[in-house]
C-alpha cells in the first residue's frame, strides 16, 4: 500500500506545472574517493555512511588519513555540499559544513555542489522528503543492497523556488533540529541520572 501510494505522489509531482529543475543544471557533481588505511591520525578527515545520520554528520568521530593534500584535491568538500549514500542499506543525505581541517567523502557517497541558486540545504530538505525519497528509489539499480545510479540522481528534478523562501524552509527545520537536539540530551542525561538511582539501590 505504501508504495502504491508512493508512486502516486511521483506521478502527481511529475505531472504538476509548478516550475522544476534537474539536478544537473544546478550542481556540479562526483563520488567520494576509496580509501583504506582510516585511523585516528592524519591530516585528511573522511566522511563515511556511519558518520551520517538524519541530524547531519557527526565530524567529532571522522578516521583520518594521511597524504597529500593535493593528491585529494578533486574531492575536498565545501561548505554546501549535498552528500548522499549511494551505496548501503539505508537512505541517507546530509549538508556539509565547512571544518577547520581538509574533508573528504568515501567511495560510497555521492557528492552535489550547487553551482546556482538553489542550496544546498533545500535540495537536501527535498530529497529526504517523502517524495525525495521515492525519486531517490527510482534511482535505485541495486537488488539486495542498495545502489543509487549517479545519472539518474542528478537527473531529478526539483522545484524551483525563490531563495528568500529557501531560507525561511531552512531556518525553520535547523531550528527545529537544534531543539531536538536539545531535548535529546536533556532526555539521555535523566534517563542516566534514573538508571544511576536504580543501579544504586540493587542491594
Amino acid at each position: 500500500i505504501k508504495e502504491i501510494a508512493m508512486n502516486g505522489l511521483v506521478e502527481n509531482y511529475k505531472s504538476n506545472k509548478i516550475a522544476k529543475i534537474p539536478l544537473k543544471e544546478i550542481t556540479e557533481h562526483f563520488k567520494g574517493k576509496a580509501v583504506s588505511k582510516l585511523g585516528d591520525g592524519g591530516n585528511i578527515s573522511v566522511i563515511n555512511l556511519s558518520d551520517m545520520d538524519d541530524t547531519g554528520i557527526d565530524y567529532v568521530h571522522l578516521k583520518k588519513i594521511d597524504c597529500d593534500e593535493k593528491s585529494v584535491s578533486r574531492y575536498l568538500l565545501q561548505e554546501g555540499d549535498v552528500l548522499i549514500a549511494s551505496k548501503g542499506t539505508v537512505k541517507k543525505i546530509a549538508v556539509f559544513a565547512e571544518q577547520d581541517e581538509p574533508v573528504i567523502a568515501s567511495a560510497n557517497i555521492t557528492v552535489l555542489r550547487p553551482t546556482s541558486d538553489i542550496s544546498g540545504g533545500y535540495i537536501r530538505l527535498f530529497l529526504a522528503s517523502d517524495l525525495g525519497q521515492a525519486l531517490l528509489d527510482e534511482t535505485n539499480t541495486g537488488k539486495n543492497v542498495m545502489n543509487l545510479n549517479t545519472q539518474k540522481i542528478i537527473s531529478i528534478e526539483i522545484p524551483k523556488i525563490p531563495v528568500i523562501r529557501q531560507a525561511y524552509l531552512i531556518q525553520g527545520y535547523e531550528q527545529g533540529l537544534k531543539d531536538y537536539k536539545r531535548k535529546l540530551a536533556r532526555a539521555k542525561q535523566e534517563w542516566q541520572r534514573i538508571r544511576s538511582e536504580v543501579e544504586k539501590n540493587l542491594f
